[in-house]
Parts: C-alpha cells; sequence; structure tokens
C-alpha cells in the first residue's frame, strides 16, 4: 500500500466529504472508487464538458457588461449562449 496526497480546497474537501458521507462513504473509499472505475475504464469515469455559459462569446459579452456597469453606463440585454 502506499499513500496518495492531493492539495485541494478546504471548501471542496468539506463538499466532497458529505456527498460521499450521504453514500455511506469516506472521502479515502470515494476516491478509491473513482481510481478503480479509472483503470477499468481505462479513462476518466465520466465525460469532462466545458460549461456553454463560458463559451469566449459570453465572457466578451460579461466583460463589457461588467465595464459598463463600472462606468455606469447603460447596459445593453444579450441572451447568453444555451448550449
Amino acid at each position: 500500500m502506499v499513500n496518495l496526497q492531493v492539495r485541494i480546497d478546504d471548501k471542496l474537501k468539506a463538499q466532497a466529504q458529505i456527498v460521499a458521507e450521504s453514500m455511506g462513504l469516506d472521502l479515502t473509499q470515494a476516491v478509491r472508487m473513482f481510481l478503480h472505475q479509472m483503470v477499468r475504464e481505462n479513462g476518466l469515469p465520466f465525460r469532462p464538458m466545458a460549461d456553454p455559459f463560458f463559451c469566449e462569446k459570453n465572457m466578451r459579452q460579461l466583460e463589457k457588461v461588467a465595464k459598463d456597469l463600472n462606468e455606469r453606463r447603460h447596459v445593453q440585454l444579450h441572451d447568453l449562449i444555451e448550449g
């Protein structure tokens, strides 16, 4: 057996512990299950996806709105991308 050290944010750890405990697991068991599944699937056990909200077009619009608000200018409404 070996030890695995991972540095994570305190808040993330606390939130993850709550989720694991709700399933009757501790964080060590949950991480071990993740690693077993990763080996079994020969890849990540989930499909990483970018949140479409953070696409380049939305980010440009959000930056413009923030600038306009900071300069107390009228803000033009914009429909954000949904996917």
